[in-house]
């Protein structure tokens, strides 16, 4: 019976992991709108990484697990400094990409990741 629950499970989480992804790129792809297309870009430009390496363990922030960690990196964020540096228009256009109204603020993201980065130094 564990074996059949295992695959559940493991059947959930790739539909969820699938869901996450094909939703974001949905969204990428834009509704026409322009200033909404401009705010991505915005966002994906200045979250660029200089390297795939440069990727940290955002699960390290509660609040974060695996799947959000896959929908965050759809949107180019990997790194504490990213998730550290966010403004108002970043978080909203977070927020409203990957529907999370106020998640972000209510778990603390960005303190979190500025305390993770202040222990690092």
């Amino acid at each position: 019976m564990s074996f059949i629950l295992a695959l559940v499970y493991a059947a959930v989480a790739i539909y969820v992991i699938w869901w996450a992804l094909s939703g974001a790129k949905k969204l990428d792809a834009g509704h026409g709108d322009h200033a909404h297309e401009q705010a991505h870009d915005n966002i994906q430009q200045s979250m660029q990484p200089t390297a795939p390496q440069d990727a940290d363990d955002l699960t390290q922030i509660k609040g974060i697990g695996a799947v959000i960690t896959a929908r965050l990196r759809t949107l180019g964020i990997i790194t504490y400094e990213q998730i550290a540096a966010l403004n108002d228009t970043d978080i909203e256009r977070i927020n409203q990409a990957l529907n999370f109204k106020g998640r972000i603020e209510r778990e603390q993201w960005i303190q979190q990741a500025q305390e993770i980065l202040a222990r690092r130094s």
